[in-house]
């Protein structure tokens, strides 16, 4: 059974649309990606004074932007304790695995 939404267009039909202008857009290729996030962050956000937690954060967030700087890395999201880095996605990076791991 194909499922028909409001225009009676089908699923299936309005899948493979998408897919078609995502290939247009998107293109593969290899990246390198840094994950990274503080153990415990929760449980220090309400055991440390405001002033505390802040410094530590920012601390945290400012060497992760260092480190991105420093070896042709951008930050991809913030949220948080949560940072995302990647090598080679939003700016070429002949040789990102080697410096996503410097």
């Amino acid at each position: 059974a194909t499922s028909v939404v409001p225009g009676g267009t089908t699923l299936k039909s309005n899948a493979t649309k998408a897919r078609s202008l995502l290939d247009k857009w998107l293109k593969r290729k290899n990246v390198s990606v840094l994950f990274a996030d503080i153990s415990g962050f929760n449980e220090l956000a309400v055991s440390l004074p405001t002033d505390r937690l802040l410094a530590i954060h920012s601390t945290y967030v400012t060497v992760l932007e260092d480190v991105g700087k420093a070896t042709k890395g951008t930050v991809q999201s913030l949220v948080g304790d949560r940072v995302i880095l990647s090598w080679n996605a939003a700016s070429g990076v002949a040789a990102h695995a080697t410096e996503a791991c410097r």
